[in-house]
């Protein structure tokens, strides 16, 4: 018989950080889990698998704590600081005491969270109950130099003099000294913990560093730590790691109830809290709100880049959300079914990441213009990248409350006719490469005829993206195309709209912007700050814009009638 799932996790402030408390279920045990995530890109890619373990553990009596650390994630700041992520840790462990009742308290490190977490124990020898150390980072300076790599391929390194930059996260020059200076085995000699487990890929390496702790193949690790849409979470080993967690700890009482955070102020009036909305609250975001008496009209609806969380690539989600509540626009950056922290379909695997391109996302993204409506957004901008473009494109057909669009690297306006089944679009699977032009030619030759005989009042269906684009205008919806240079999703653009999208001068409230940089997910900053400039501005002129839009509908909280199939718009 399958187990009671756990309590729904409550989100929580511990030590002034975004966290999230995971409820011990079935019969509490008196040992908490705090689960120390990577930094950086590592911690977006590890967030399902994090999400994954804690619910294990928290099923088996242990209440569990996920925390983001300071700067990071959705926690206030934007700077990542080795001291003050240590010192968070000793504050969350005094907070599973003083607020989960728990009687001992576990650590459980991933990657460079395992170093912090072995270091922040080593500040109070003997105090941590168990040390969970998964692919831990043995020796700072090596970790160091890997950044310094990563950052001169990724063409990071010289734009800043006090530092690097990976993957669209800065680490200042003090922050490499520090980490430099870090070493898991002299910290696990500090910090005296009766119980020390490490599972990494490496036997031996694992043993190098610690001889005298538990070692455990960490089977699937390179497949947790891929791209998040062909990432698949370690079930087995995260149910065999969640169970040693649980051996000899003891059984607790009554645990208290731990309460939901209030609103965490952000910076300059700004404000965040976590929302569950959409069926059964099984949807879950973050409503960025600003200062209330600067707010505007519009709100922005933040969809998922690929099979990330609402964080996004390079914390360009919490970034952007936080430049349009300085601007006065509110916005939710929501979690879409199985992906961040909103509760997978049911009957879904437990180890692979939905379909981006899912038709069963629309209804979790109107369910997110629901919950934006609920706070008095009277106009909406729907922002995506990737695959959230492609979803929120084809909200905007359905939904006559979305009034404007701001889509990035969109793979293919019709995926029937161009942008296969890969992220960043390109040909359909099996196309020929001889046949590339030639279908390419013809793909042209019908949008004109499209938009030749459309002009004449004749609606053919010859190019259904031309359509589209009609029918948005026609409701004056505000739409902003944006391409990183080179992006392959200009080869689509092209197909239906000409060179750099030349045919849609036709339409007044649509622009079409190419970056400065070729990186697809914006994850360089220089790339974050142009897409979110273009983006406020979007947002500004829908704001602004004097006109009711959406006039053209029968109800604005309607939808429009017929369904998915009457749009002509495929599924994959």
């Amino acid at each position: 018989m399958k187990a009671p799932a756990p309590p729904r996790a409550v989100p929580v402030t511990v030590a002034g950080c975004h966290a999230w408390f995971h409820p011990a279920g079935g019969t509490p045990l008196g040992q908490g889990v705090i689960l120390v995530g990577p930094e950086g890109h590592e911690a977006l890619l590890a967030h399902r698998g994090l999400r994954d373990l804690a619910t294990r553990c928290a099923a088996l009596g242990l209440p569990a704590l996920r925390i983001d650390h300071p700067g990071t994630g959705d926690s206030p700041g934007d700077r990542f600081r080795l001291e003050a992520v240590r010192e968070a840790i000793l504050g969350a462990i005094d907070w599973m005491r003083a607020e989960a009742g728990c009687a001992a308290v576990a650590l459980a490190g991933l990657r460079l969270g395992a170093l912090l977490a072995a270091q922040a124990a080593a500040r109070r020898p003997g105090d941590v109950a168990a040390l969970l150390l998964l692919a831990p980072v043995a020796q700072g300076r090596t970790h160091r130099r890997h950044m310094l790599l990563a950052a001169q391929v990724g063409g990071g390194r010289d734009d800043r003099a006090d530092g690097i930059e990976v993957g669209g996260h800065h680490w200042a020059a003090e922050e490499l000294e520090d980490l430099a200076g870090a070493d898991l085995s002299a910290a696990l000699c500090r910090a005296a913990a009766p119980r020390v487990l490490v599972m990494d890929g490496e036997a031996g390496a694992a043993r190098r560093v610690a001889p005298a702790v538990a070692f455990e193949a960490f089977e699937g690790l390179d497949r947790f730590l891929a791209p998040a849409h062909e990432a698949r979470i370690p079930v087995e080993a995260f149910a065999r790691a969640a169970a040693w967690l649980a051996e000899d700890a003891p059984p607790a009482g009554t645990l208290p109830a731990v309460r939901e955070a209030e609103p965490r102020p952000v910076g300059g009036g700004t404000t965040e809290r976590v929302i569950r909305f959409g069926p059964g609250g099984a949807l879950a975001g973050v409503l960025c709100s600003p200062a209330p008496a600067a707010a505007r009209r519009t709100a922005a609806l933040l969809l998922n880049t690929g099979a990330n969380g609402h964080v996004g690539v390079g914390r360009f989600g919490v970034r952007l959300a936080r430049r349009l509540a300085a601007s006065g626009i509110p916005s939710l950056r929501m979690d879409l079914p199985g992906l961040g922290d909103s509760e997978a379909p049911e009957g879904a695997d437990p180890a692979l990441a939905p379909d981006p391109f899912g038709e069963g996302l629309l209804p979790a993204a109107r369910a997110g213009r629901d919950a934006l409506a609920a706070t008095g957004a009277s106009r909406c901008l729907v922002i995506g990248l990737c695959s959230g473009a492609h979803v929120a494109l084809r909200l905007a057909l359905l939904d006559p409350r979305i009034d404007g669009l701001a889509l990035f690297n969109l793979p293919a306006f019709d995926r029937s006719q161009g942008g296969a089944p890969a992220l960043d679009g390109g040909p359909p699977p099996g196309e020929a490469p001889w046949a590339r032009r030639p279908r390419m030619l013809w793909r042209r030759l019908k949008a004109e005829a499209d938009r030749g005989l459309a002009a004449l009042g004749i609606e053919t269906g010859l190019d259904a993206p031309s359509a589209w684009m009609r029918r948005l205008a026609a409701r004056r919806v505000h739409v902003l195309l944006g391409y990183s240079r080179g992006d392959r999703g200009l080869r689509e653009l092209r197909a239906h709209f000409g060179r750099r999208g030349r045919r849609l001068a036709a339409f007044p409230l649509v622009r079409c912007r190419v970056l400065d940089g070729t990186e697809h997910a914006l994850a360089p900053l220089a790339m974050q700050a142009e897409a979110a400039a273009l983006i406020e501005d979007a947002a500004l002129r829908l704001d602004s814009a004097a006109a009711p839009l959406g006039a053209n509908t029968p109800r604005r909280d309607q939808p429009a009638p017929g369904g998915l199939a009457d749009l002509a718009l495929p599924a994959r």
